[in-house]
């Protein structure tokens, strides 16, 4: 496997809303999380699982990153088909747009959505992943959920709370 990280995190409705401008400090951490990710640790890939909010604001700052560091990959791990079917249209076309940009995409499962296929893209990512990037503020739910299977992996995680920035 090669140097593989993954990112979990919250959807903006746990964050400063849907609009990255408001969430710009937590952004730019991300990035430096990121960077020392390629610079320190030798991860060369990286996944998203495509959600709103962290997902997607990871995916693009790795497609941007691309440009100072060429050999990073962007790999996309969709849950089920038509992901994207309850969202408004700008974010579908974002959506749309960092999968055409994307090295990789992979369909968890082909079916529409179903009640376990958020948790089995979770696991995908976290079992074909060293690092794990958490962005998450220690409540219940999905990015715990997460954070806790990639616990009992022991894979390194890097814990950043959303509202502190803090490393927990």
């Amino acid at each position: 496997m090669s140097n593989t990280a993954c990112f979990t995190g919250h959807r903006p409705n746990k964050l400063n809303g849907y609009d990255p401008k408001d969430n710009s400090e937590l952004l730019f951490k991300l990035r430096d999380i990121i960077m020392d990710h390629v610079e320190n640790r030798g991860v060369n890939k990286f996944i998203s699982g495509m959600a709103l909010g962290i997902d997607m604001w990871a995916a693009r700052i790795v497609l941007k990153l691309k440009e100072k560091y060429p050999h990073i990959k962007l790999v996309c791990a969709i849950p089920c088909d038509k992901q994207y079917s309850k969202w408004f249209q700008i974010s579908v076309d974002e959506w749309h747009d960092i999968i055409a940009k994307a090295d990789e995409v992979v369909y968890v499962s082909k079916e529409t959505y179903t009640s376990w296929c958020m948790q089995k893209r979770n696991e995908y990512m976290v079992d074909n992943s060293d690092y794990i990037i958490a962005i998450w503020d220690e409540t219940k739910g999905g990015t715990g959920n997460c954070v806790k299977y990639a616990q009992g992996k022991s894979k390194h995680i890097t814990i950043l709370h959303p509202k502190t920035l803090i490393f927990t």
